[in-house]
């Protein structure tokens, strides 16, 4: 009676947080490399452990004993109380998840604001954003403020690997200003694959009727700008390159392709992922190869255009081993980093052969979402595997 009280009081104490558990699901969507919280650091027992002489010369003392105990307290998360109450032993806790995405949340999709500037062609937009931009950098000239007339200069973005230039960049966030602004056109009923695609213009002429709140894609780019630069220490020594992010990339199975609705689709399979070297990967490099990958995805214009799809197997991993993949603040930077700064407008996340503790985390979730955001979401069950992708991306999964 005492748990069944508690339990409800834990519920409604959720409830008064309903939008930032819409910000979870917005994490599912944008970042699929964990399901609703950022990693915390896996806590250590300093208590000693016995092992035989053979464990200790392989280095594996206690290795079998943190497995054996993961595997028993993730048989454990049964329930959504379980769920919420495990976080305490990552050291962390629901409700301080809960704290640290109120901020993260807000900047999700952009609002249209008064005395916003408009433009009427991508040209006309373009032109504006520029003149933005530069005069941003004459202020931060005027108050010499080098620093941030340089981050301006997009220093730290990595162009070179993917053929792009500054121009290529405030098209994104243009492109992302403007995309499903409206109700989806007769033209986006074309592509039949679940989730559709952006309600993008596919014409100069139908822009047109469609105005580009240039002010509003200024205003992400100015996230985009100022978290750049709060991570430009570990970009600037090393440029950021994808031969210098291969060593962590080649840990972490991901694979990017279109589909027939010319929609970018990225695959995650978390069972082809090596994670105890994922884990042991220092922060920085993670986080640099987070911060590649992301460029690959937005500068991406089948994803600025027609949309993003994320499939993510998560191979039936543990709870303990998913919520250790990062530490706790490399992951709540990459996951603002997704959610509000970047120009990405994703259409659909498919997440197949889900554990237990992941179900119920998402039947907990499931409560508060909208419509709309329940639709971005396809959950594969166990045996359909290749009949529900055919119907998510096609024929490409084969």
């Amino acid at each position: 009676e005492e748990l069944y009280v508690q339990y409800n009081s834990n519920v409604k104490m959720v409830r008064t947080y309903t939008f930032v558990l819409q910000a979870c699901i917005y994490f599912y969507i944008f970042s699929s490399d964990r399901l609703l919280v950022v990693s915390a650091s896996k806590v250590r027992s300093d208590e000693s452990k016995t092992c035989t002489e053979d464990d200790a010369s392989n280095n594996n003392c206690g290795e079998s004993e943190d497995i054996q105990e993961n595997e028993t307290k993730d048989k454990s998360i049964s329930s959504p109380w379980a769920f919420m109450q495990a976080f305490s032993k990552l050291g962390t806790s629901w409700n301080h998840i809960i704290g640290e995405y109120k901020s993260v949340v807000k900047g999700a999709d952009g609002v249209d604001l008064k005395g916003d500037v408009y433009a009427q062609d991508m040209g006309m937009g373009l032109k504006l954003l520029q003149a933005m931009v530069e005069e941003e950098k004459e202020v931060a000239s005027s108050k010499s403020k080098e620093d941030n007339e340089l981050d301006w200069s997009f220093r730290t973005t990595p162009l070179g690997d993917f053929g792009k230039t500054i121009d290529d960049v405030l098209l994104a966030f243009l492109r992302w200003s403007v995309v499903d602004t409206k109700k989806y056109s007769k033209e986006n009923e074309s592509c039949q694959l679940i989730g559709g695609i952006n309600d993008y213009p596919s014409s100069e002429s139908a822009i047109a009727k469609q105005t580009i709140n240039v002010s509003k894609a200024f205003r992400r780019l100015t996230s985009y700008v100022t978290w750049m630069k709060s991570v430009s220490s570990d970009l600037v020594d090393e440029p950021l390159t994808f031969k210098s992010i291969s060593p962590s990339l080649s840990t972490f199975s991901i694979h990017i392709a279109h589909d027939s609705c010319g929609r970018l689709v990225w695959w995650v399979n978390l069972g082809k992922t090596d994670l105890n070297a994922f884990k042991s990967t220092k922060p920085r490099e993670t986080m640099r190869m987070f911060v590649w990958v992301a460029h690959l995805l937005f500068l991406d214009e089948g994803a600025q255009t027609r949309g993003l799809v994320v499939v993510d197997d998560m191979a039936e991993i543990g709870f303990y081993d998913y919520m250790t993949m990062l530490p706790i603040q490399v992951g709540i930077s990459v996951d603002r980093f997704l959610i509000s700064v970047t120009p990405l407008k994703a259409k659909n996340v498919v997440l197949m052969h889900l554990p237990k503790w992941a179900e119920v985390g998402y039947g907990l979730l499931s409560w508060f979402l909208t419509a709309k955001m329940k639709s971005r979401v396809t959950i594969v069950t166990k045996g359909e595997e290749v009949e529900t992708l055919d119907k998510v991306v096609g024929v490409m999964h084969l």
